[in-house]
């Protein structure tokens, strides 16, 4: 049996000769032929690289602002609750002190609980159309602007 062959070791020292490169390095997506070859498609490719790390570089600075405006929302809406509380709670202490003033004044004797049935409405008076009435408070109002102008001393 053979375990060796010229094959084997020819193949080997190929391997050998070429270190493979682990990290992102210019010569790591296109060989130094390409790039001499053509010339204007290695430059179109690393102009659409850079634009994907920008877009992606975008994408970060957005997402963390939306998350950070969301944050601030979150925020606000506790403190708005929190407003709502104190609101509702005023509203019942203000009814608390109202109804213990009123047991307590003497005016509460001369009022009584009313129903919407008991009010009465009063209609406006209507004032008088006429031309008369019309001069009349021309004159009035003329006089009355007249009147509120401030005097002026000296000449």
């Amino acid at each position: 049996m053979v375990f060796s062959s010229l094959h084997t070791k020819k193949i080997g020292r190929i391997v050998q000769q070429k270190k493979l490169s682990l990290g992102f390095s210019p010569g790591f997506f296109y060989s130094k032929q390409a790039l001499r070859k053509f010339p204007v498609q290695a430059a179109l490719h690393r102009v659409v690289d850079g634009c994907l790390v920008g877009v992606l570089i975008i994408v970060a600075i957005m997402s963390s602002v939306a998350l950070h405006s969301q944050y601030l929302w979150a925020e606000a809406f506790k403190e708005l609750e929190i407003t709502r509380d104190l609101n509702r709670r005023i509203f019942e202490s203000t009814g608390v002190l109202e109804s213990y003033l009123l047991k307590d004044v003497g005016l509460s004797k001369y009022m009584v609980p009313t129903k919407v049935k008991d009010l009465v409405y009063v209609d406006l008076e209507t004032k008088p159309a006429s031309k008369l009435f019309m001069r009349e408070t021309f004159k009035k109002r003329f006089f009355k602007k007249i009147s509120s102008y401030p005097i002026k001393q000296g000449y």
